[in-house]
């Protein structure tokens, strides 16, 4: 019924503000959860949860019991290494099924950034592998000056991981607005000294970046999609390594994070097209893989970088800075967020509103060759 207020409202020319009042029951569907502040926050039981489970159908029950690859990766972390303590400031858009199953290795500090990263910093300082959650936009923000001096100066091996952050924001339906739009965390990551930064594309190159931690001698951002798998062919994960994953000539395509999955959507009809092209993973950003883009830089002289951040500080600023140091000529089209927030909206809407959308990136690329033919 709210989604097709919507819908007819979005139909609308309005003159005036229009309020949606929505009279909702908190809990609706079982009686003991109705109207009960009690369960608006903290955990349940067992007993709770029993009786729950048996007032859900079926299809509810299993989503509600199964458990996500993300929960289940760190479960199966704490149990080799009771070092590990998962850490979250209200956010548990990952963690929902695990908390009474970590008891003493999670801890909920409510809506307070700055704490979760003190709380971790001192963990760390005892030997323990902190991994922090929150939302990008008051992580990276709110926090920034305990991240940079509890984490960065010390060099604290700890891990943050940023969630709902460039058109990422949009996941879920939640349709966030300014306020909650990470759109300069990898430009402000990039400054805190010994800080990694890595933006993966899908939940499995998430899980095998968790494999990776015990290599940090200092802090770690993960600029975290809340997307699921991407299906490609990938080669085997090299940590500090970037990857090319869709290989041919002409034009060099670089991404990373929640976009490269649009980027390979374009890919697909590029290849349509028989317009030859490749596609690069540069989840590493901090310290960047050069290698990789020694070899960019060799093999084309068109090179696209498509980042849903603004204009400075993250991809975009690395290829700039790379090219300058090392007296590169290419030509390099930047399509990113530029200085603006996007329209809030779901995933798809927020898209098109920007110059991130499919389409328009394909069009792009199609032009800038003909200009050239």
């Amino acid at each position: 019924e709210i989604q097709k207020t919507f819908e007819q409202i979005s139909k609308t020319i309005l003159e005036k503000p229009s309020v949606i009042i929505a009279n909702t029951v908190r809990g609706n569907g079982i009686p003991l959860m109705e109207d009960n502040s009690k369960y608006l926050f903290g955990n349940f039981n067992e007993k709770e949860l029993e009786e729950f489970h048996k007032m859900l159908d079926e299809g509810a029950r299993k989503k509600w019991c199964k458990m996500e690859p993300y929960e289940s990766k760190l479960l199966s972390m704490i149990e080799k290494n009771e070092k590990i303590v998962v850490i979250t400031a209200e956010n548990r858009v990952s963690l929902r099924n695990i908390p009474e199953k970590l008891n003493q290795n999670f801890i909920d500090v409510g809506i307070s950034e700055q704490n979760l990263i003190g709380i971790g910093a001192g963990l760390a300082k005892l030997g323990f592998l902190p991994i922090m959650h929150g939302m990008s936009a008051f992580l990276t923000m709110r926090a920034f000056e305990f991240i940079r001096t509890d984490l960065g100066y010390p060099s604290l091996p700890a891990v943050v991981v940023g969630t709902f952050n460039g058109l990422s924001a949009t996941a879920n339906g939640t349709a966030n607005g300014p306020t909650h739009q990470a759109i300069e965390d990898i430009a402000l990551m990039r400054l805190v000294p010994n800080m990694t930064v890595v933006a993966p594309s899908d939940i499995s190159e998430t899980l095998q970046i968790l494999d990776n931690i015990s290599k940090l001698s200092g802090p770690l951002y993960i600029r975290d999609s809340n997307f699921g798998t991407i299906d490609i062919q990938r080669e085997p994960f090299v940590w500090g390594k970037n990857e090319c994953i869709v290989k041919g000539d002409g034009v060099a395509i670089l991404s990373y994070g929640t976009i490269l999955d649009i980027c390979l959507k374009v890919s697909k009809k590029l290849s349509q097209e028989s317009f030859s092209h490749s596609v690069y993973n540069m989840r590493f950003l901090k310290p960047m893989d050069e290698d990789i883009l020694h070899e960019i830089f060799s093999k084309f002289k068109k090179i696209f970088v498509i980042e849903d951040h603004i204009n400075m500080g993250a991809l975009g600023s690395i290829i700039k800075e790379f090219a300058w140091e090392n007296k590169k000529d290419n030509e390099i089209i930047f399509i990113n967020l530029r200085e603006s927030f996007f329209r809030p909206g779901n995933f798809n809407d927020a898209l098109q509103n920007t110059e991130l959308a499919a389409g328009k990136i394909y069009g792009k690329i199609i032009n800038s060759w003909e200009i050239i033919l």
